[in-house]
């Protein structure tokens, strides 16, 4: 079996970066704002106002394509960067795509309105 997971790499608009690994194949602002890297992120980044979301899709391993699960990605995670160099671990393809978080685009329609 091969299991699929990806990188997430985060850059906020202030410069503020972070990468981690995750299950499945995020390709779009609603699977990846539940994941705990983001939330993490954007804790770590209240001022962020957009956030560029670089998603890499990998399999490890061959045959039936099924969804790492969170041990198996913590069990990558710990295996270090060269890991996704390693020969058993295969790139397929990536994304990109951005975040605007909701309290930054709710206090932007604050401002703008002048509404409490």
């Amino acid at each position: 079996m091969s299991k699929l997971f990806s990188r997430v790499s985060l850059t906020a608009h202030n410069g503020s970066t972070d990468e981690y690994l995750c299950p499945g194949m995020p390709d779009t602002e609603e699977q990846i704002v539940d994941t705990d890297g983001y939330c993490d992120f954007i804790e770590d980044n209240p001022d962020a106002e957009s956030v560029t979301v670089d998603v890499e899709h990998h399999l490890y391993g061959e045959g039936e394509v099924i969804v790492a699960n969170e041990y198996e990605v913590a069990a990558f995670t710990g295996r270090g960067e060269k890991f996704l160099t390693q020969p058993d671990v295969h790139w397929q393809g990536s994304s990109e795509f951005s975040v605007y978080p909701p309290v930054i685009q709710t206090q932007k329609l604050v401002d703008n309105l002048g509404v409490i």
